[in-house]
């Protein structure tokens, strides 16, 4: 679905990246961590268009991201960051809608089965009774999942998340995550999250790349890239690493 091969970014006398490489397979859910500066939402940045690397090559299904016009591209890739929906008046149903302007034309309004999607997205994040209410009313919650929701009806085939959850309480935090977590195994979706929440990534990540000043210190699963020896390499930091009771996995206490 994804691959990154040498992938550099500079910003005047600044290495942001640097030759940063790795594939995401069709499916797979990617975690991206590491410390601020480490170069993660530059690369997201790179990979959704916003940006253009100044060398390497990132593709998307094969074809070079460069080839992909702006239309074409909304259509197989959907991107969430922190900040979510900007709280607008306008109704959520609205708000979700315009996740479905990718596939329509010029000057085409909306048709049977794009309100339909609407619809079944709606019920299937659990906003079918917020569908009137307007976006400004919701707290930042709320408007996340309605984030989700107008993703969803994009249909992607690969999802990019900016620290999606980094405002959020413990329990929206769940429930976004559970909601992309549902909506991948459901749809085979590709997921690539950039995560600072450690225990979350381990959570709901297949996978985790760890990155440090602009390049890949380490990529495996939770077991292999979140040890004593690595966080104190990258965060420089002693934490503890338990067990989770449930999931057997890494977490971590400060």
């Amino acid at each position: 679905m994804l691959t990154i091969s040498n992938v550099y970014k500079h910003l005047e006398r600044k290495q942001l990246l640097n030759e940063v490489s790795f594939n995401v397979g069709n499916g797979r859910c990617v975690g991206l961590i590491g410390p601020n500066g480490a170069g993660k939402s530059t690369l997201v940045k790179l990979i959704s268009g916003l940006e253009e690397p100044s060398g390497g090559t990132i593709k998307i299904m094969g074809k070079d991201i460069r080839q992909w016009s702006v239309k074409k591209l909304a259509q197989k890739v959907s991107v969430l960051t922190q900040d979510g929906l900007s709280p607008y008046p306008i109704s959520v149903f609205d708000a979700v809608l315009m996740g479905r302007y990718p596939h329509l034309s010029f000057f085409q309004r909306e048709g049977k089965r794009d309100i339909q999607r609407v619809e079944e997205v709606l019920e299937f994040t659990g906003l079918a009774d917020f569908r009137d209410q307007m976006l400004d009313t919701l707290s930042g919650g709320e408007r996340q999942r309605v984030a989700i929701a107008k993703a969803m009806v994009q249909e992607p085939e690969l999802l990019l998340l900016d620290e999606p959850t980094t405002y959020l309480d413990i329990g929206y935090q769940m429930n976004v995550l559970n909601l992309v977590k549902d909506w991948q195994e459901r749809e085979s979706l590709t997921v690539l999250m950039v995560l600072h929440d450690l225990n979350l990534a381990a959570q709901y990540c297949d996978e985790l790349i760890l990155m440090d000043e602009g390049s890949i210190v380490k990529r495996g699963t939770s077991e292999e890239v979140i040890s004593a020896q690595m966080l104190k390499e990258v965060y420089h930091a002693s934490p503890e690493i338990v067990r989770h009771p449930k999931l057997n996995i890494p977490q971590i206490l400060l």
